[in-house]
């Protein structure tokens, strides 16, 4: 019923959008691509693109929005004097886990084009910019097969014959995937916060800030910080926003909290480094004090500021979660 579903679609995406290129009408290289010796069927084929050289117009690209009958996200390409020569994926929260590595449909060799896209690998007559050949002028992204119940963006590279390029992005929110098989409504997650102006730990002062309410329990890991000027700009001199717990993203150690009592190296030495230091280089500093691994009643942030640290009265710390990217507790600095 999928395949019968998204067959469909496409040949209505067909007859509504143009095509990714002109396809030159020659009967002599059909009839040719039609007697086809059985010998070479059984030899690896080449990709090659059809189309004509379109001087010096560009590329689009452009996500067509998100299908929800069908749970799927398209995306069309085209050149209306050339033709669209590769393509790639980025940004994409993938689900590898639930079906293997590169197990299902649109993976192949560790390359994802979903449906309508082949990786050019190295059957091919030409050179690329990027990984993935149209087979079509659409491109579908399976929402519930292809990808995380998550909030992400996902962004698409293309490129033509005459090797120039164009780009888009599109945000997907957890509600988008509302049919997919693990989806469900997250709990909101709200937090308090008391704060006080604290002169003890940081000449000549700064802020301490308890967390005092939370109503139910979160892991570190799902919880982000953002430390606010008057304007409610977000401080971006240094370590002023990102992650509270110790951890790795990207392979880079991330996080603030002082205590962390884990195993890794390189995680301890940032622990004693934001522990260490005076604000200068991380003006958020967060403790948790229970130690359970938790954000819970107790727990405390120190911002500093206004001398070494950036923090000023009037600014803010605000606490987002993960999860659903929403901001459940902020803290006003007075």
């Amino acid at each position: 019923m999928r395949s019968m579903n998204k067959a469909f679609l496409f040949v209505i995406m067909l007859v509504s959008v143009s095509f990714v290129g002109c396809i030159e009408d020659s009967s002599d290289e059909l009839s040719s691509e039609d007697t086809t010796s059985e010998e070479s069927q059984g030899e690896d084929t080449t990709i090659n693109p059809v189309g004509v050289d379109d001087g010096n117009n560009g590329p689009t690209v452009e996500f067509l929005g998100v299908n929800h009958p069908e749970m799927s996200l398209l995306a069309a390409m085209y050149d209306p004097g050339g033709f669209i020569k590769s393509f790639e994926f980025n940004g994409m929260n993938r689900s590898f886990g639930e079906y293997g590595a590169f197990d299902h449909e649109g993976y192949e060799n560790d390359v994802f084009c979903g449906d309508h896209g082949t990786p050019i690998g190295n059957n091919a007559s030409f050179s690329s910019a990027y990984e993935c050949f149209p087979i079509t002028n659409y491109i579908i992204l399976d929402l519930c097969y292809d990808m995380l119940v998550a909030n992400q963006t996902i962004g698409i590279n293309v490129e033509d014959n005459d090797g120039n390029t164009a780009s888009a992005n599109y945000t997907l929110v957890r509600d988008d995937f509302y049919a997919c098989e693990g989806y469900e409504i997250i709990p909101e997650v709200f937090v308090a916060i008391f704060v006080t102006k604290d002169s003890s730990f940081a000449p000549p002062g700064g802020y301490h800030l308890e967390v005092t309410i939370v109503n139910r329990p979160v892991v570190l890991e799902d919880f982000s910080f953002f430390l606010k000027d008057g304007s409610g700009s977000t401080y971006v001199g240094g370590n002023g926003f990102g992650e509270i717990a110790m951890q790795f993203q990207g392979g880079e150690e991330m996080g603030i909290d002082m205590t962390y009592s884990g195993d890794d190296e390189a995680l301890e030495s940032r622990a004693a480094n934001v522990t260490n230091d005076n604000g200068s280089q991380f003006p958020v500093h967060f403790s948790d004090n229970d130690r359970d691994g938790k954000l819970s009643s107790g727990d405390q942030f120190l911002v500093y500021g206004p001398d070494p640290g950036p923090a000023q009265d009037g600014w803010k710390l605000d606490i987002q979660f993960d999860a659903t990217g929403d901001i459940i507790g902020s803290a006003k600095l007075l």
